[in-house]
């Protein structure tokens, strides 16, 4: 899976959360099925159904209708992504130092462990060197 994909599924998948979420409070407060929402939208149950829970990409259309008709409001940001521990982003090279050893740590490639790899088997492209001073 190229980068670019595993970038876009994990976004659908908020999508999805959010839209999962804010049907579930509808749900609660005003008794809103997918059903109804159906209805609202004009299309079959199952099309609602499939949109909430498939691995399929989703419209932004489909979206934005699906937000209309829970009566929500769409919040988008596009920023840049921060490296935060755990989100697979490589780190940045760090230098790291001692009175008796120098040493850099290269950028470590984690992506191998979403491929069903483990740590130990997961290739890398890290080197990590030591010089005295």
């Amino acid at each position: 899976m190229t980068p670019s994909r595993r970038a876009a599924g994990r976004f659908i998948g908020k999508v999805r959360r959010s839209l999962r979420r804010a049907l579930a409070e509808e749900t609660d407060q005003n008794s809103l099925t997918q059903a109804e929402l159906a209805r609202k939208l004009g299309i079959h149950r199952s099309v609602v159904n499939r949109e909430f829970n498939s691995s399929r990409d989703i419209t932004l259309g489909r979206v934005a209708e699906l937000a209309w008709a829970m009566n929500r409001e769409i919040d988008f940001t596009l920023k840049k992504p921060s490296d935060s521990q755990g989100s697979n982003i490589a780190v940045t090279s760090t230098p790291v130092t001692s009175p008796t050893a120098q040493m850099r740590i290269a950028p470590v490639t984690l992506g191998a462990v979403s491929n069903g790899l483990s740590w130990n088997e997961a290739p890398t492209n890290s080197k990590i060197t030591v010089r005295s001073s």
